[in-house]
């Protein structure tokens, strides 16, 4: 969430001072920007489903906790993003965030059953 939250603090017009590592930032297209979205809110889903696996084992639960932190930190971040200077909130990213969320919930999930059954299979 820190890395999410410091990607989406670089500002959207480039100048002299900034870090050499927000240029690189800049030289990537806007559309490879909202597709890499899906990704990074797929692997923060599937971290908040590891990590609820400490309060509960219903799967549904893991599940909906996981799609609902998610996607309610796509939204927050939209929200920070549009105090950025030269940045704005979009739609269309809280959409993609909450498909990542989805994404990452159903892989991780799989992940798990398929971990669970190989154990299973070897007692």
């Amino acid at each position: 969430m820190a890395l999410l939250y410091w990607t989406s603090s670089i500002p959207g017009t480039p100048s002299s001072s900034d870090p050499a590592l927000y240029v690189v930032f800049h030289w990537v297209a806007p559309s490879v920007q909202n597709a890499l979205h899906v990704p990074a809110y797929a692997v923060l889903a599937g971290a908040w489903r590891w990590a609820l696996n400490a309060w509960t084992r219903a799967r549904i639960a893991l599940a909906a906790g996981a799609i609902a932190l998610t996607s309610v930190y796509g939204l927050l971040d939209e929200w920070h993003q549009s105090f950025v200077p030269g940045r704005y909130a979009s739609l269309t990213d809280v959409a993609l965030d909450v498909v990542g969320a989805l994404v990452g919930t159903w892989l991780t999930g799989r992940l798990i059953c398929r971990y669970l059954s190989a154990t299973e299979m070897r007692r």
